[in-house]
């Protein structure tokens, strides 16, 4: 009982944080869920809707609201709203524009979330063997009726609890016929939660509002300045006293998930043949990612506490000149030296430079070097890795005239 009583009492703190973290100054968000294991009266949700059905202008808004903190590391939260919108159809494609923005409306002040992103769709089948919502572990799944975003809906809710034990509390519901929520294969809201004695972890996803667009425009595919990732490519060259190698990663999205594949080999010719046996995540899984990072990486470029701020430098990608933050990262000493990894960060992750680049590279080191520094002598060099091009996979005639 005295544990319970301390939990307890360990969450009502925690929650007060959560709460001054995320309310300075924020309007509050308008998402709110009621779910009850009972019809109500009556139900207006529409005909289901499919990528195949896609329209200009359908959308889904949430709000998001996450916080982590920790001993050693204090806290940090972020906030705001998320808009996935339809801006051209293009078929076999369906173009997306993905925003996001505080929860007044005005630009979002983190690097990540200050710009809009663009991710074509393909239409579809949804990639066989999808990946639970919640993964490692038994899930209960229960049959609800859910109030969201002025509808009701037949909905399912999946959920597990290991609180008991400092796990997390975890529950996704998602309508059971997605309709207008196809965007996020049905998504209505999401939400994390783990409390120990060390700090906590806070996280969630809501519906706020959908629109379906009036299909009176196919609209014109947008630029692929800011991809998300879908339908580009980058490659990694890496080096060792063994050799050079390269690494290819190739990202495509189909009918609502994103997959992501690695050729160690790149094969010649066409720059991704083929996604079989690519990962593959869901789209409000990506979404809720990148709203994670955020937390995870509250400043730019990412530093630890008790390290010296990066220097900076530039680097040399193809033709130009990349301005970046060189961290200096001690990676375990020995007796008369120190292993030394050197990483790379864009200064300005939005830089003309990146133009095309995919999020998951953009927002990370493009170049990391790690060597042995001798107290006394001149550096040996270990490995390094670096980006070394990209660009995108899909034929001229699928982009605007803009991105080709």
């Amino acid at each position: 009982m005295q544990r319970l009583s301390f939990r307890q009492g360990f969450i009502a703190v925690a929650w007060v944080a959560l709460v001054l973290l995320m309310g300075c100054g924020a309007s509050r968000p308008r998402g709110f869920i009621s779910v009850t294991e009972f019809p109500p009266g009556s139900s207006t949700e529409e005909a289901p809707k499919s990528w195949q059905d896609a329209r200009v202008g359908d959308r889904v808004e949430y709000v998001f609201d996450a916080a982590v903190s920790g001993s050693g590391r204090g806290g940090s939260s972020s906030a705001g709203q998320l808009f996935v919108e339809v801006v051209a159809v293009q078929a076999p494609w369906v173009w997306l524009s993905i925003r996001i923005a505080r929860n007044d409306g005005q630009p979002h002040p983190h690097p990540f979330l200050s710009h809009d992103f663009v991710l074509p769709m393909r239409m579809g089948e949804a990639p066989p063997n999808l990946p639970d919502p919640i993964k490692d572990g038994s899930t209960s799944i229960t049959r609800v009726w859910a109030f969201a975003a002025g509808q009701h809906w037949s909905a399912r809710q999946f959920a597990r609890d290991d609180s008991l034990g400092d796990g997390p509390m975890q529950q996704w519901l998602y309508a059971t016929t997605p309709g207008p929520l196809y965007l996020t294969n049905g998504l209505l809201r999401i939400y994390f939660g783990a409390v120990s004695p060390s700090g906590f972890a806070i996280h969630s996803l809501t519906l706020v509002s959908f629109q379906r667009g009036s299909g009176a425009t196919q609209g014109t595919p947008p630029a692929m300045d800011h991809p998300w990732g879908p339908g580009t490519w980058y490659e990694i060259r890496e080096r060792t006293h063994q050799g050079v190698s390269e690494k290819r990663v190739c990202l495509d999205a189909e009918q609502g998930y994103l997959r992501r594949k690695i050729w160690t080999r790149p094969p010649t010719g066409k720059r991704c043949e083929h996604f079989q046996g690519a990962a593959v995540l869901s789209l409000e899984d990506a979404l809720l990612n990148l709203v994670n990072k955020t937390v995870g990486v509250p400043t730019w470029p990412p530093l630890n506490d008790g390290r010296p701020l990066p220097r900076q430098g530039r680097l040399q990608l193809g033709q130009d000149a990349l301005p970046v933050y060189l961290d200096e990262t001690p990676n375990g000493q020995e007796y008369v030296s120190l292993k030394v990894a050197v990483r790379a960060f864009a200064t300005d992750v939005w830089s003309p430079v990146l133009r095309g680049l995919p999020m998951e590279v953009r927002f990370n080191q493009v170049s990391e070097e790690t060597v042995w520094q001798p107290w006394a002598g001149v550096h040996h060099f270990i490995s390094s890795s670096r980006l070394s091009g990209w660009g995108t996979w899909m034929e001229p005639s699928e982009l605007s005239s803009s991105t080709r």
